[in-house]
């Protein structure tokens, strides 16, 4: 029974530093609880003898296999997590076994030693788990695709080797060896199959969520410009009678003038509904101008988009809502000026830039902006900037962010490039 509880520990120490390495929180769930429950019957059988000993490399892969599904990772970024949780857990276990030593003189039993070893190590990963101490030991390796693939080469020939040596200690048969073989990789092709349709279920998903979200804002959008239709006749007709009150032609000119200059801004994001054929991303924007209006905030912008770009309308919605809440944020702080420069084409690749007014914020404090969980409102934010890097693995595009002077006001500037 100690045995088993012991290695219930560890198991479900290897469970709460993957969560931690992504960053979420455990939860109770089908993977969680499924891994654990083949894990733990699978080692007991290796202990009972049913199964050898030399097929022990086949908990990593079931480790390996279950980090794959619950995450939904690439290939090379499971297999870095999977080493690092490793890792961690051996030196965590080291320096507990280095720690307990001084007490093995009074205890003789090696399940107890091993039970307090794991009860410790899950212990410590429980209580470090909200530290954010394993997200950035993860973006240290991530961002250096060298380090992915020497792992993924260095795991394949840990494989390799052991599935030769256990045909080679003659555990198992060549015909039985081959037939290892071949299901190994139709299930590896199974899962990444498997994996890749469930990854655009998702985005069908997402699309048709952001389709049905915005049902009803394209609703309260045609309301505000049949109401805004029915103003504008109403002004055509006041522009119409200006001649009846003036007495000069100059007074008739510089009165239509003003009038109509008038009329423009009130009706200055009308433009937006024709300046794209996708009435979700119209809609959208319209729809965020209209809220940086009321807060008073003046909106310039530059749109002319052709719905040709490679990335998905739900992403670019995303991005563009991600980075105007930014901006809208930003400039409603005392004593910022409050204005946004937008522009979105895609006549020669996308171009999409945002630009605004900031204070005390220099160049190099840009960069931090993009790490998941750094914010300078406080806990709880920090999230947005960071999925704009998560897409960027995705679509491959520039991201460039920097501060710039002029007008004697400092305005920071996002753009996202891609040919």
């Amino acid at each position: 029974m100690l045995e088993i509880t012991y290695r219930l520990f560890e198991m479900l120490a290897l469970v709460v530093c993957l969560h931690s390495l992504n960053g979420e929180k455990l939860k109770i769930d089908v993977y969680n609880v499924g891994f654990v429950g083949i894990e733990m019957a699978f080692m007991q059988m290796i202990q009972e003898g049913i199964v050898s000993k030399g097929m022990y490399f086949v908990i990593y892969l079931i480790y390996f296999i279950y980090a794959y599904l619950k995450f939904g990772d690439s290939v090379k970024r499971t297999v870095l997590k999977c080493l690092l949780v490793i890792i961690i857990a051996g030196v965590l276990q080291m320096v507990v076994y280095i720690t307990a030593y001084f007490f093995s003189g009074f205890i003789k039993n090696e399940s107890i030693i091993a039970f307090f070893i794991n009860f410790m190590v899950l212990a410590i990963l429980l209580i470090t788990a909200k530290s954010g101490i394993y997200p950035k030991i993860v973006d240290v390796f991530i961002n250096r695709d060298w380090i992915l693939k020497i792992n993924v080469v260095i795991c394949f020939c840990i494989v390799m080797y052991y599935v030769i040596s256990l045909k080679a200690s003659n555990y198992i048969k060549i015909d039985i060896f081959v037939l290892m073989i071949i299901f190994m990789t139709m299930f590896i092709i199974f899962i990444y199959r498997w994996q890749k349709s469930m990854y655009e279920l998702n985005q069908h998903k997402k699309e048709l969520q952001i389709t049905n979200l915005y049902n009803g804002v394209f609703e309260e959008m045609i309301n505000t410009i049949r109401n805004r239709q029915h103003d504008f006749n109403n002004q055509i007709d006041a522009i119409y009678a200006t001649h009846l009150t003036a007495t000069s032609l100059e007074e008739l000119i510089e009165s239509q003038n003003k009038y109509c200059d008038n009329v423009l801004y009130e009706n200055r994001f009308a433009k937006v509904l024709s300046c794209t054929k996708n009435s979700i991303l119209a809609g959208f924007i319209y729809t965020k101008f209209i809220e940086a209006e009321n807060r008073n905030i003046d909106v310039q912008y530059d749109i002319a988009y052709t719905n040709i770009g490679e990335i998905g309308i739900y992403d670019l919605v995303d991005i563009i809502g991600i980075l105007l809440d930014n901006a809208i944020e930003a400039v409603t702080i005392k004593g910022v000026p409050g204005k946004i420069v937008f522009e979105l084409r895609d006549g020669d690749g996308l171009r999409l830039l945002f630009k605004n007014p900031v204070m005390n914020i220099s160049n190099g404090e840009i960069e931090k902006f993009f790490q998941k969980g750094y914010s300078t409102k406080g806990e709880g934010h920090g999230i947005g900037l960071n999925k704009i890097v998560e897409l960027q693995k995705k679509y491959k595009y520039d991201v460039c962010a920097y501060i710039d002077n002029y007008s004697d006001l400092d305005w920071i500037k996002i753009g996202i490039i891609m040919k």
